[in-house]
């Protein structure tokens, strides 16, 4: 049924337009558009028309925006699968470090990549066994995966000097009751590469899945 009110209200409009033909001209900013240097008034079903096209620009834009970060999400799916291969099937301590590094220069891009243990099973590695404290300090102040541009002189002095690295991602390596044995730094010359505001969702699953590799490996700790 009708409403009767709407209906009334849009004869008093109409009315009004009628006996006040200059409104819509006195009124042009919220009607009308600028061509020329003039400002020409247009109906409202044309205000409406440019209003929805420039919402579907909009929309447009985000669909594109969200099919970006689609595809980008696809390439870590495939990268995540890569590294989770890695870590089952690497048999020794040994293997698992080299296949490590790997993984991380072929599938993710990054051949900066540093890791060091204080598991007393990790101890026959030389390179990756770590009795110094400030590791582990560190480790256990990460409540969550650290990126951004900052590393203390410990971390530094793992990589060579050249390239200059300007951006990290630090991330601990833990047992099954959550306290740190391991932390593992990723590094790159791109700063943009690993940046304060970006999500560390995956750096958690990455942290997750190596732990657990270690831990296959190395025994409690």
């Amino acid at each position: 049924m009708p409403d009767h009110n709407a209906t009334v209200q849009s004869d008093d409009v109409l009315a009004f337009l009628e006996n006040h033909p200059d409104f819509l001209q006195h009124h042009a900013e919220r009607f009308g558009l600028k061509h020329n240097g003039d400002r020409v008034v247009v109906s409202l079903v044309d205000r409406q028309m440019l209003e929805l096209k420039d919402r579907c620009r909009q929309l447009e834009a985000r669909l594109q925006q969200l099919v970006r970060h689609g595809e980008n999400n696809d390439q870590i799916q495939i990268r995540m699968h890569q590294l989770a291969l890695t870590l089952l099937t690497a048999d020794t301590p040994a293997a698992l470090a080299a296949s490590l590094r790997a993984c991380f220069a072929d599938s993710f891009g990054l051949d900066r990549m540093a890791l060091r243990l204080w598991h007393p099973g990790a101890q026959a590695l030389a390179e990756l066994y770590s009795a110094k404290s400030e590791a582990a300090l560190l480790a256990r102040n990460l409540s969550a995966p650290y990126c951004g541009p900052y590393v203390n002189d410990e971390v530094m002095s793992w990589f060579p000097a050249v390239p200059v690295l300007q951006s990290f991602s630090q991330v601990a390596l833990r047992d099954e009751h959550g306290e740190p044995f391991g932390l593992l730094v990723l590094a790159s010359d791109d700063p943009d590469r690993f940046t304060h505001d970006m999500h560390t969702h995956y750096l958690v699953q990455i942290g997750e899945l190596i732990s657990a590799a270690w831990r296959r490996l190395l025994g409690p700790a």
